[in-house]
């Protein structure tokens, strides 16, 4: 619920950008910067909120957390500019929910259905994301400042559901030594990260996937405007797809499917679903295709980002679950920062299939490592 919540708050506002970028005379660059200058903050903060909440507890840092994301939602109700646009993005990168409540769920769950309590979190972010954009979009008539409010509002709802009803998980907590810093905890984090099998070549196929799908937050908005002419209600339609087919795979497929085939596959099906849905989207500006494609992206990303926190929550320890998951949302923040500014002069100054075809030819390179972590675990 406390991540449900959050993801409606969060997707709420999400399909207004780019007309908000539109409104200002930009174009996809200045798009892009907004998400880049999130992913920079999620790089930052992710590790050092993750591995707090290994030592003060999850309640405690998802908190501060959700109370940093209603100062983003309160600048982005009073952006008159795009500077306060972008300063209010940077803040809410610095809160990093996701990582801490997938903490939560590997402590409340055993090694046999940690996929599928992984996966109810994704699909509790994903069903926010499905109720959140028509919400927004429905509220943007009124204007912009109407939406960022009712997000403001939930988070109040947010903190006080989680102080109030959200216990702290009873597990045995080590004493772990801190240092507030985010260069000692991600090097710290990253150096113990060699020790574990497969976990450095997870973190590689991560980085390169969420760098290749990165381009998407982006090129969708600008891509339906383009060639479908889409007003504020009907892109967020679009995100309530994605919404929809990430929520029905992680939160009712994922364990079936783990138990089945395991991560290994998911993750190498996943890929080439997302490969299929941004190599062909620019080639045929057809309606019902493009709602096709986004299928496939959406479904290919909820199988990937689901099985790569478990694979990782599963080889590591307990007291170091929270900062190796932190640390994995430090590698997709990263990510972040090239795959957006990439595509966004790719679509501005190149053309607008070009981010589509270098993005697929990433996954490329991600599939076929993905393809030998496979043969990997199973000589485990």
């Amino acid at each position: 619920m406390t991540i449900f919540i959050d993801a409606t708050g969060y997707a709420m506002i999400r399909p207004l950008f780019s007309f908000y970028v539109l409104s200002f005379n930009l174009g996809a660059v200045a798009l892009s910067l907004l998400m880049i200058m999130f992913a920079l903050m999620q790089f930052i903060f992710s590790p050092i909120l993750g591995r707090l909440s290994d030592k003060y507890g999850r309640r405690s840092l998802l908190l501060i957390s959700i109370s940093i994301s209603s100062v983003s939602f309160l600048l982005f109700t009073l952006a008159s500019s795009y500077w306060m646009l972008l300063l209010s993005r940077m803040i809410s990168g610095m809160a990093t929910e996701i990582p801490i409540a997938q903490a939560y769920m590997a402590d409340i769950t055993t090694s046999k259905n940690r996929t599928s309590g992984l996966g109810k979190v994704r699909a509790a972010f994903s069903a926010g994301v499905i109720i959140g954009p028509s919400m927004g979009g429905l509220l943007s008539v009124f204007g912009y400042w109407s939406t960022g409010l009712l997000a403001i509002l939930l988070t109040i709802i947010n903190l006080i559901s989680v102080y109030f009803f959200l216990p702290e998980p009873n597990v045995e907590k080590k004493e772990i030594s801190m240092q507030i810093s985010q260069k000692h905890i991600f090097t710290k984090n990253l150096k113990n990260a060699f020790t574990k099998p497969l976990l450095p070549f997870l973190l590689l196929i991560l980085f390169v996937m969420i760098m290749a799908f990165s381009a998407i937050p982006v090129l969708i908005p600008l891509i339906g405007i383009e060639f479908f002419n889409f007003n504020e209600i009907e892109l967020a339609f679009v995100f309530m797809i994605i919404g929809g087919f990430q929520f029905v795979t992680q939160g009712f497929l994922m364990g079936k499917l783990s138990q089945k085939f395991g991560e290994g596959i998911l993750i190498i099906v996943g890929i080439i679903f997302v490969i299929i849905g941004i190599f062909w989207m620019p080639i045929f500006p057809i309606l019902i295709i493009f709602y096709i494609l986004v299928a496939l992206l959406s479904t290919g990303g909820g199988l990937v980002r689901t099985s790569i926190p478990s694979l990782i929550s599963k080889i590591s320890g307990e007291d170091e679950q929270g900062g190796f998951l932190g640390l994995a949302q430090s590698v997709v923040s990263f990510a972040f920062i090239p795959g957006p500014l990439l595509a966004g002069f790719f679509y501005d100054y190149i053309d607008i299939a070009a981010p589509f075809f270098f993005s697929s030819l990433l996954l490329l390179g991600s599939l076929i490592l993905s393809i030998k972590v496979y043969f990997q675990i199973k000589k485990l």
